[in-house]
């Protein structure tokens, strides 16, 4: 073989060798690069009003001790819409303004169904029961101050301050303490917030990977019932436009309390809660909660007395970023 010869073939082994190596090194690179964390976050920017739908969709099975049962279903929506008149404070909190707007309802029995639209002028309020315990924030103005735990701090606002007082003052009071008890009740913050705090606390406090989890305290009022969901979210993915996060939970912790159910002409103790739920979140990376879906497959016990009432609820819940626009 010539030198010429000789050295082409060195050469090329080196080129070989070379790039083989190269390649392992990139591979190696991949391998040991960390996960990417991101920082989930809940920002409400000033005077930036986020106009949200929320519906609801409920059916509910009720059993009586003697075997009797009943079947109920219904479809609740309320517009209304979120807005920060300032920004976060040094210590990380931030007031919230919510205007609850319209309310939208229809509701199933055995023998009839009852629809009502408050946009609609050619139709009346109608008198049931369970309308009455869902129209109570209709019209409301209220605000509510976010912690820099994502939780609600306080909830307020003169209007708020002036119903709480206006039902609770023996001159100004309905009559009927049952009349009473739902006005009580859906003035109060838990009430409130259940339908119109859209972050719920459930952004971890540190960074987080994909498949990374996390738990938290969802507090839920359903059918009048108040308990603590203990959910466990996983962020599932993420891109430029959104952080798409998932949750579930089969523990649940029942508030104790006297709480109203329609149909039933007295307060009964909320006595037990069982089931399990499914959330899923879709947020805007600078801040924004595009989109909170829960829903619920639960049993609730009721002690009546010396009796007993259960309610079998599926409950499905929306909470739907419709629009923003500037204050």
């Amino acid at each position: 073989m010539s030198l010429k010869n000789v050295v082409i073939v060195l050469f090329s082994t080196f080129l070989i060798y070379g790039m083989s190596h190269a390649q392992e090194a990139v591979s190696g690179m991949d391998n040991n690069q960390e996960t990417p964390l991101y920082r989930i976050s809940s920002r409400f920017p000033v005077n930036v009003s986020k106009k949200y739908i929320f519906t609801e969709h409920t059916k509910i099975k009720r059993k009586f001790s003697n075997g009797k049962t009943q079947d109920f279903s219904r479809e609740l929506t309320y517009h209304f819409s979120l807005r920060a008149p300032d920004p976060l404070s040094k210590d990380g909190f931030q007031n919230v303004e919510v205007s609850v707007d319209s309310i939208e309802y229809k509701f199933t029995d055995a023998d009839t169904t009852i629809y009502f639209n408050d946009q609609r002028d050619d139709l009346r309020p109608p008198k049931l029961e369970d309308y009455q315990i869902k129209v109570v924030p209709l019209g409301l103005n209220f605000s509510y101050t976010l912690s820099p735990y994502y939780n609600v701090a306080k909830v307020g606002g003169d209007m708020l301050i002036q119903k709480r007082d206006y039902v609770s003052n023996p001159k100004t009071a309905p009559s009927d303490e049952l009349h009473k008890s739902t006005w009580v009740n859906g003035l109060q913050d838990e009430s409130l917030m259940n339908y119109f705090d859209v972050v719920k606390g459930f952004p971890p406090m540190n960074k987080v990977g994909i498949d990374s989890t996390w738990s938290k305290a969802i507090p839920v009022e359903i059918e009048g019932s108040r308990f603590i969901d203990s959910v466990t979210f996983k962020l599932d993915k993420f891109n430029i436009k959104q952080f798409s996060i998932s949750g579930n939970s089969e523990k649940m912790s029942l508030q104790h309390g006297l709480v109203r159910i329609f149909g039933l002409s007295q307060l009964i103790d909320f006595e037990n809660v069982t089931g399990k739920s499914q959330y899923t979140v879709k947020m805007h990376p600078k801040g924004t909660v595009d989109e909170f879906t829960a829903n619920y497959q639960l049993e609730m016990t009721y002690q009546v007395a010396n009796d007993y009432i259960q309610q079998e609820i599926e409950c499905n819940r929306k909470w739907y970023l419709e629009k923003l626009y500037n204050w």
